[in-house]
């Protein structure tokens, strides 16, 4: 299983964290240290190095820092954007998958909360919006999608082509949104300060910081969910056609 990791393009400790991390619910940097073998600065490398690749992702709790592996389908995402054709690689990847997704799911309960950082990191969470295919509601910061993400924005558009997956988003006035069919935009005066992204789907909530370097947060609750709808709500209600 690590060897064909390996040959994914992770290090031999980032296809060992990895596949703990698969196994295990969130774990302490220490934790993965004892299990693998591996001394904690390398663990930390590899997780920085996972992180960018958007296959890892960490919630901070008592002021410690939780790991948590994403969806093993992100490896393939991963090759995708390293420009890599379908080839043995991939197929071999593909074939993996199965096994990989059985681990996460007999093994690793859902996290509430995971945390995404950098470029990679924000297209892991809108990725997840797209696998989940569903129809979503948004506000918040549009505009800055398409100058931090020009190639990905275009790509996710076509992603949401492919399942038909509609979105109506509030946007503040003198934003340039991304121009698709999928997309019912209403407007709101420029008063209204929205300065993170906030979308919706399902029970799901990911919020997007557009800081230096990227912020993103996937929160799995009913609860902020539908919190979030009733805000939307009321924005849609004030906003203009």
């Amino acid at each position: 299983m690590e060897e064909i990791l390996i040959k994914a393009g992770l290090s031999k400790n980032e296809a060992a964290v990895y596949v703990l991390l698969l196994k295990s619910d969130q774990s302490l940097a220490s934790d993965i240290a004892k299990k693998t073998d591996i001394s904690r600065p390398h663990v930390y490398d590899s997780m920085n190095k996972l992180i960018e690749k958007g296959l890892v992702s960490y919630v901070i709790k008592n002021n410690k820092r939780y790991f948590s592996a994403a969806n093993p389908k992100e490896l393939l995402k991963y090759l995708e954007d390293e420009k890599e054709k379908i080839d043995a690689k991939q197929e071999e990847v593909k074939a993996l998958l199965p096994n990989l997704l059985n681990i996460q799911k007999e093994q690793k309960p859902k996290v509430s909360v995971e945390v995404y950082e950098g470029k990679e990191g924000i297209k892991t969470v809108l990725m997840d919006i797209v696998n989940y295919g569903q129809d979503f509601v948004a506000f918040g910061a549009t505009h800055k999608f398409k100058k931090v993400l020009p190639i990905f924005s275009k790509v996710f558009v076509k992603r949401r082509e492919q399942k038909n997956i509609q979105g109506n988003i509030i946007v503040r006035e003198g934003e340039t949104p991304i121009e698709t069919k999928l997309n019912h935009y209403k407007w709101i005066p420029k008063e209204y300060s929205l300065p993170t992204s906030t979308i919706v789907y399902g029970n799901n909530t990911a919020t997007i910081i557009w800081s230096e370097t990227p912020l993103g947060i996937i929160t799995k609750s009913k609860e902020v969910a539908d919190s979030n709808k009733s805000y939307f709500k009321l924005l849609w209600k004030i906003g203009k056609s």
